[in-house]
């Protein structure tokens, strides 16, 4: 390849306001400079999809892919796996796919133990109806362009396979994340400075922009996926969290 080829991804992550994305351009310059163009906040999943119809591949914080109930996801045992038992409990385990047309604690609760002998958790319970939006709508067709991953697992990555112990609400937490980020984004300090942080958080956008950068990694076949080898679920979806490998 030679020129200047240049392409979009775009990063996921739910936040307070709906779903906030990270528009980021990756341009070839002998190698690929990623930069972080756009930030905004979708009302849901589905105009979410419509305002990335132009980016090569999208990355989002939220389960795709769900168990009937006969076993947990893998990618939740691998994930929590590669981050200890410091970040562990950052990866919540994913809801059945029978809780998701509950809208009720109390009865998503009963079902998921009826099915699997276990309750589900309340951080569980909390994004359940982000995890609706998405699994009425993902195909495996649709999934080629949109992806799963978890932010604390890209930043693992990033990190040396080095999980971050300090949570991603702390000082010391963002600072970490954000060194990170600016080791593979061009002019990030500039773009978090402009951003108008309204219905969503610093380390929403830093989640979203590690959510961005896998995205950008995984066009250019730099990625990974926990498991190695991913299951299907009963839907043909592939049940998988994508990291970055290499360097850009």
């Amino acid at each position: 390849m030679s020129g200047h080829q240049s392409f979009q991804v775009a990063g996921v992550n739910a936040c307070k306001a709906g779903w906030l994305l990270a528009i980021v351009e990756a341009t070839r310059h002998g190698q690929y400079l990623f930069e972080p163009k756009r930030l905004f906040v979708a009302e849901d999943f589905a105009a979410g999809l419509l305002a990335t119809v132009d980016c090569k591949l999208v990355c989002i914080d939220i389960p795709i892919g769900l168990s009937e109930g006969d076993r947990p996801r893998q990618c939740d045992i691998a994930a929590r796996k590669v981050l200890g038992v410091k970040r562990a409990s950052s990866v919540f385990p994913a809801p059945i796919r029978a809780c998701v047309s509950y809208k009720n604690y109390i009865a998503a609760n009963a079902i998921s133990r009826r099915v699997t002998g276990k309750g589900i958790s309340k951080q569980s319970f909390s994004i359940l109806d982000r995890i609706r939006q998405v699994d009425s709508i993902i195909t495996p067709q649709l999934q080629k362009r949109v992806r799963e991953i978890h932010p604390e697992v890209c930043f693992w990555a990033l990190n040396g396979h080095r999980p971050i112990t300090e949570n991603k609400q702390s000082g010391a937490g963002q600072t970490k994340r954000y060194e990170l980020l600016a080791r593979v984004f061009h002019a990030v300090d500039k773009f978090v400075r402009t951003v108008n942080m309204k219905g969503y958080a610093i380390d929403d956008i830093y989640d979203a922009l590690a959510a961005a950068y896998t995205a950008g990694q995984a066009a250019l076949d730099k990625a990974a996926t926990l498991p190695a080898n991913p299951e299907t679920d009963a839907n043909g979806l592939t049940v998988e969290m994508v990291y970055p490998v290499g360097g850009i």
